[in-house]
């Protein structure tokens, strides 16, 4: 009996070695170079500024290096019968903006072409193409801040209160500010959010996000002030930010699908995102 045992103890020992070994053996991934593509970042919004477009071609995993940019492109933006070029920007590679500032209409749709360029270099001119409608009507009535403090966390949270129509579908996107400075400055913290989940024409205080004590970008004091941006956006721009979130934050468990390009609305296969939305803006002092 006591052999047995012995025995026994020995067994699960082996194989507990045995996995440990295999769990840190070292596995090298050749990860092949695929044909070049080009990537579109730009949108239409209604502040009143100089609206642009930035291009760049996708580059290896592995090649540590910045995105080539794209120059000396045709841009041109479409719109209730008027077209115009957009210009390069000769301080930033790759930045093409308006010549002049004006203030996106909801309902409009806004027309992207891209041309005079070979991405792929086999001698061949490409054209890309794009479009956004901007939507609107959802009103952004008032924000609440209330703070929280816990053993483990504590600051304001911030809370929204807005109309919506109840007879149309509506995404949106949120960003914070502090004091002129954007909180909300990456893609993996802009919040976005369906309609789905009221159907009542009324949001009644949904929280949007949260401002932390012991981020000192995001710390807020007395005679600070909050602002909520609430952006009204099209399903394939809040498609294209939740697949963009998803591929940077990881999957899991371990063995979920594998890594996919993520939803683009630039055709002739192209990546990125062009977008038409609205903007409405409320600020709070802190007393």
């Amino acid at each position: 009996m006591k052999l047995k045992f012995t025995y026994h103890r020995w067994f699960i020992l082996t194989v507990a070695l045995l996995f440990a070994t295999a769990c840190t053996e070292r596995v090298d991934i050749e990860l092949d170079s695929t044909y070049q593509r080009l990537v579109v970042e730009g949108a239409v919004t209604t502040d009143s500024v100089r609206h642009h477009v930035q291009l760049s071609i996708t580059s290896d995993y592995f090649s540590n290096k910045p995105s080539p940019r794209v120059q000396n492109a045709l841009v041109e933006l479409t719109f209730e019968e008027e077209t115009i070029q957009l210009i390069e920007n000769g301080a930033i590679p790759g930045w093409y903006e308006t010549s002049y500032a004006f203030r996106g209409v909801p309902g409009t749709t806004y027309v992207l072409d891209i041309s005079q360029l070979d991405v792929n270099q086999d001698g061949e001119e490409e054209i890309y193409h794009a479009s956004s409608t901007m939507p609107g009507g959802s009103e952004l009535e008032s924000i609440e801040l209330r703070y929280y403090k816990t053993p483990v966390l504590s600051g304001y949270s911030v809370f929204m209160y807005a109309y919506n129509p109840v007879d149309q579908r509506d995404w949106f996107g949120f960003k914070l500010i502090k004091n002129n400075d954007v909180l909300t400055d990456s893609l993996t913290k802009y919040s976005i959010l369906s309609d789905d989940l009221f159907d009542t024409g009324y949001f009644p205080g949904m929280p949007v996000g949260f401002l932390s004590d012991d981020n000192p970008r995001e710390a807020v004091h007395a005679g600070d002030t909050v602002t909520l941006e609430m952006d009204c956006i099209e399903e394939a721009y809040y498609n294209f930010v939740t697949e963009a979130q998803l591929e940077i934050a990881g999957n899991y468990p371990l063995f979920s699908g594998p890594p996919a390009n993520v939803i683009s609305n630039i055709d002739n296969g192209a990546q990125g995102i062009f977008a038409a939305y609205s903007i409405q803006r409320i600020s709070v002092i802190v007393d």
